[in-house]
Formats: C-alpha cells, structure tokens, sequence
C-alpha cells in the first residue's frame, strides 16, 4: 500500500473514532495487507467488520460508532442513543441503539437493535459524524419507552433548546399514527399543546404549572407579558385577570447579584401596577406552593366584578 492510501485510510478512522469498517479497509488495502495488519495488532477487530487503529483512544461515542458501522451504511443511532447524542437531559442509554430501515434487521451483540418502514431522509441527520434520527422522531421514538408524564417533559425540553418544533413533531406524528405501536405518550403531550403553547424557561416552572392545576386552579397562562412603569416584563405564569402572577427562581438563572437586583425592581414595577407576584423555589414543598396559590388566588378579584 502507497503512502497515500495509508494516509487517507488513517485520516478516514480519524473521523470515525479510529474506527474503520472491513469494506473501508479493503478499498486501501489488499485482503493480504488487512490479514498482516489485523495479525499484527496494528488493527484491532472491535465487532465483526468493524477494526480500531490500535493506539487510538476510545472516544466517548466509540461503541456506538461501532455499532452504527458493523449495522451497515443505512443504519443509525435511534431512541436512548438519539437522546444521548442530543443531550436530552433525563436520557441514558445502558447500550447502544440503533434503527436500520426496513426490511433490513441488525443483530449485534450487545445492541438494542430496531427496524422501521417509515424513516423518512428528512428524519436523519448526523452528530459529529453519525448517523441519528433528528430530534423530533427522537421524541417519537421515545414515546414508546418512557412514562406520558414524562415524555411531556422531554417534549417541553426540546422545544425550549430549540431542537424541534410543535409543527415538526405533529408531522412526525402523523407519519407513524397508526402504523407505529407506543405513539399514545407523543399524542397526549401534542394535544396538551397547542398553536401558542410556550414551553417555559425551566423544568420547574413547567412543574409550577402543573401543580397549580392539581391544586384545583385553572391552567395558568405562562410567558404572560406585563407592561408595567413603561417596561415590558414577562411573567412565567399569571392568572391576568386577576393580576396574580409567579415565578420559579432557579438558582442558576437568579443567584446572582445582578438577576437579585433586576427581580427586585420589576418586583416593584409590578406591585405599582397593581400586580401580586408569589416567587417559588425547588426547596419549597408542594403543600407549601398550593396553599400560598390558593390564598392569593382567592384573594384577588377578577376585573370588572365585586364581591
């Protein structure tokens, strides 16, 4: 083998994690010269058809790189490993997983493998150079997998990183309705958000949400805007009519001295203008959050009517 197949085959498995599959191998080098190489440890067999250049450290996705390529070039990291991939907090993939388009199948040991007759080229993409299913058919995948309750909150995840869209998942949707089992959880979340649903800043705040709702009050509106002293300020969640808003204050967003000094001055604004604001923390306990809800809640009077 010339110097130049050499150099182009290792800067090949440089992309791939030192990973090269037996098909890439053998365009640079004879099934003699890959035999020698594999004998001598200069390549390293990591699953049938899949060799590491010895030396070369594993990466933090080197297994599923492997998978991905000992699956063949249609293959693609799907469902937990998607969501890994995507940094979808909450997700943890135990082994890699991965789709091959139907009727092809996968079975690798070690793999969580799956088969799908509806993967669009629209619901594929890659991350640093592998093959997975974008977020929203991520979140579809997942459906099947994790809790209603719990998918929702990946669906609101997601769309506050901006990763995926209301309109992207509904399409997604309508793709597998029907001919995929598990779609329920995906369903559910879509239909509990609308045209104009706002995901939130923060997991808690959408927890805030729905525990207001469990208290017995009705769905908050969140996001609400204010304008108040010639300022517009946004509310994480508010009742309008009754001038009754609340924020969630995670520490990483307001333990700083800068956000104490902002919280306190819109504080302020708001209260001129005739607005109650209750601030919730994540070391509150739920009683605590219902009980204030409720008294404030009670104790304000929609505009326009007496009591």
């Amino acid at each position: 083998m010339c110097a130049v197949e050499e150099a182009q085959l290792a800067e090949l498995a440089s992309q791939q994690d030192g990973l090269v599959t037996r098909r890439q191998a053998r365009e640079h080098l004879t099934r003699n010269q890959l035999e020698s190489r594999l004998a001598s440890g200069r390549l390293v067999v990591v699953r049938r058809g899949v060799y590491r250049f010895a030396g070369v450290p594993r990466g933090r996705w080197h297994d599923l790189r492997a998978a991905c390529l000992a699956a063949g070039p249609s293959a693609m990291a799907s469902h937990r490993s998607a969501g890994e991939l995507w940094a979808i907090r909450g997700i943890v993939a135990e082994r890699p997983e991965i789709t091959v388009p139907a009727p092809m199948w996968a079975r690798l040991p070690g793999v969580r493998s799956h088969q799908s007759g509806r993967l669009p080229c629209s619901r594929v993409t890659t991350y640093d150079g592998i093959p997975v299913t974008t977020p929203a058919r991520t979140l579809a995948d997942l459906s099947s997998c994790v809790t209603p309750r719990f998918l929702a909150s990946l669906v609101d995840q997601c769309l506050r990183r901006n990763l995926t869209d209301l309109g992207t998942l509904r399409a997604v949707y309508d793709e597998l309705d029907g001919c995929v089992r598990g779609l329920a959880a995906l369903g559910a979340a879509l239909e509990a958000r609308q045209p104009g649903y706002e995901p939130g800043e923060s997991l808690g705040e959408i927890e805030l949400a729905e525990l207001l709702v469990r208290a017995g009050l009705p769905a908050p509106v969140q996001q609400h805007q204010v304008i108040a002293g010639g300022t517009v300020y946004l509310l994480d969640l508010a009742y309008p009519d009754r001038r009754l808003g609340f924020e969630y204050d995670g520490w990483e967003v307001h333990g700083t001295r800068s956000a104490f000094e902002h919280d306190r001055a819109r504080d302020n604004a708001l209260a001129a203008a005739g607005w109650t604001i209750l601030r919730y923390t994540s070391g509150m306990s739920s009683n605590q959050l219902a009980d204030a809800a409720l008294a404030a809640y009670d104790g304000k009077v929609p505009q326009g009517t007496t009591r």
